[in-house]
């Protein structure tokens, strides 16, 4: 292996870790194995890192393909605004499950008991250059039922 290559290797580890990816050992290895592959192959020259590494940090498998913005409309009513990555992989008919999980979290704050969906819409926004699916709604939390409770008397001993 020569110098050209070990300096890839470290180009590509470093790259890696400024990157934030929490790999394990064994993923680790897949990479170096890869990275090998790669340059046997010849394609380790800076204009062919350059594009994988601009690929990756634009496509990030990691990153969730829904946004959500909320804002609260009342003590027990949230509007929620979902919007698509602008470049992604997958996720097309996620909105709903994304939605119901965000609903499902603010249901479960102290003092509530569950949520209703009041309103729920998705579409395309046609923004520039590339259109992004969007849906929107609105959440009312149910309050929990608070049961009263009777005064405990002291026992006879």
């Amino acid at each position: 292996m020569g110098k050209s290559t070990l300096r890839m290797l470290a180009a590509c580890a470093l790259c890696g870790a400024l990157s934030g990816c929490g790999l394990t050992a064994r993923e680790w290895g897949g990479g170096v194995a890869g990275v090998l592959v790669a340059s046997d192959a010849g394609y380790l020259k800076a204009p062919f890192v350059g594009a994988a590494y601009l690929f990756y940090t634009v496509l990030d498998p990691a990153a969730p393909n829904w946004g959500i913005e909320e804002a609260r409309q009342g003590e027990d009513r949230y509007a929620l605004v979902l919007t698509m990555k602008a470049i992604h992989s997958g996720g097309d008919g996620e909105a709903r499950q994304v939605f119901g999980r965000r609903a499902a979290q603010l249901g479960r704050q102290e003092g509530f008991e569950g949520y209703d969906i009041l309103s729920y819409q998705e579409g395309v926004e046609s923004t520039r250059p590339v259109a992004r699916k969007v849906a929107y709604g609105e959440v009312r939390l149910r309050r929990a039922a608070v049961v009263p409770t009777a005064p405990v008397a002291d026992s006879p001993r």
